[in-house]
């Protein structure tokens, strides 16, 4: 049977894997460079332009759970970029793309990993992960295809 590693806890030894890990990327958004301090900050962002002032806030943030969290509040929920929601996966896939590319330490960290199921088991997630015993995985499924790439 193959091994599944599956990863959501903030302490656990996999936690290098969730988008809300600590590992910068920079993005072009808007025609302009920002670094972002992890995938999180970057997905939380692009729901408005860079030239909302609600996107530097969510920049500066030190802690990506907190972006997230500020992102479900009222003045978060309104006025957001056009399509973001159709885009949202792929937007979630572009910064896991340039986290393993930008950071060579969670590459291979990533590698490390052999041929196991990658599964983002956090409870509450059931669109990019497992949530409670459902959902798609996609987050997995975006690791795993990145590791296949970086395995050849």
């Amino acid at each position: 049977m193959q091994k599944e590693i599956k990863f959501c806890t903030p302490s656990g030894p996999y936690w290098f894997l969730s988008p809300l890990a600590l590992f910068p990327i920079k993005m072009h958004v808007d025609g302009q460079d920002f670094v972002f301090p992890s995938v999180e900050h970057y997905y939380q962002a692009m729901k408005f332009y860079a030239s909302d002032p609600r996107f530097n806030t969510i920049l500066q943030l030190k802690n990506p759970d907190d972006a997230r969290l500020l992102t479900k509040t009222p003045e978060y929920k309104v006025n957001r970029r056009e399509n973001f929601d159709n885009d949202k996966f792929d937007i979630m896939e572009r910064g896991l793309r340039a986290k393993f590319a930008q950071n060579p330490d969670a590459a291979e960290l990533l590698k490390s990993t052999g041929d196991a199921i990658l599964i983002k088991s956090c409870p509450v997630c059931y669109k990019c992960g497992f949530g409670i015993g459902s959902g798609t995985n996609r987050i997995g499924k975006i690791l795993m295809d990145i590791r296949q790439n970086l395995q050849k």
